[in-house]
């Protein structure tokens, strides 16, 4: 019987030091739960449950995805929240660069469904998701005081497949492929 493991392809939030004002702020409000700093990324595709054979498949469509594009600069700026402020559920912080993060999503659903490998259609929204929601707390004050900050700035040298293995304390995730970026 073949072995499923939970898939996402990622670039990491190398430092996230410049969001700890945020992250107090946000642990101070009841029903958020701020995501571990460890494990700040943005999202490229939610791939999901998966065989462990198809690793392989998904980190050459991943490297085919990237090929030819240089590493890039990206700044983590201002606050949002899905589905909206008025009621969040996430909130995030905006991702701001020259990188076609939005083509190397859109390209690799593409290369995903050729091989056909199940994945989250969900349009890609540029973001790092910093606190999940329970309830109806107020961050109106939050969502102001941090609506154009900047909490960091870095060089994407890679994009990364990983595995998030779910538990009742949280996600763990391992870094199953690294898929580096044209230099």
């Amino acid at each position: 019987m073949s072995v499923t493991v939970r898939v996402f392809v990622s670039i990491p939030v190398p430092n996230t030091s410049g969001l700890d004002p945020l992250m107090r702020d946000l642990k101070g409000v009841r029903g958020v739960k701020p995501s571990p700093s460890k494990q700040m990324h943005i999202t490229l595709k939610f791939i999901g449950d998966v065989p462990e054979e198809s690793i392989d498949a998904i980190g050459g469509c991943v490297s085919e995805s990237i090929a030819g594009i240089s590493g890039g600069r990206i700044t983590l700026r201002g606050v949002g929240a899905f589905p909206n402020q008025r009621a969040p559920r996430i909130v995030w912080t905006g991702v701001e660069t020259d990188l076609p993060l939005t083509r190397i999503s859109d390209d690799l659903g593409r290369r995903l469904g050729a091989e056909g490998i199940p994945f989250d259609p969900k349009p890609f929204k540029p973001h790092v998701t910093v606190a999940r929601i329970e309830g109806r707390p107020d961050l109106s004050r939050i969502m102001r005081n941090y609506s154009a900050t900047e909490f960091a700035s870095f060089i994407c040298p890679a994009v990364l497949v990983m595995r998030s293995d779910l538990s009742p304390e949280g996600a763990s995730h391992t870094i199953l492929k690294v898929c580096e970026l044209h230099r």
